[in-house]
């Protein structure tokens, strides 16, 4: 009986020991989203901040051609 009553302790403290590491893990499993949904916004602006960026140097290049053209015509 001695022996039952150590096995079930130990299978208790076993219990235990899980219940708080699956506390610990699902703690830091919302961290971890947390992070994914930060690095998904910073990533779609920083596609945005390029898109921004091709039209401004779009905008340079015709802005440039139209000066060399008018500079050939003079």
């Amino acid at each position: 009986m001695k022996d039952l009553e150590s096995r079930f302790a130990e299978i208790e403290k076993r219990v235990r020991a899980l219940a708080a590491e699956k506390k610990a893990l699902a703690g830091r499993v919302r961290e971890l989203e947390q992070e994914l949904v930060l690095a998904r916004r910073e990533a779609l602006e920083m596609q945005h901040f390029r898109g921004k960026r091709m039209h401004i140097r779009e905008k340079v290049e015709r802005i440039l051609s139209a000066l060399e053209a008018a500079e050939r015509k003079e």
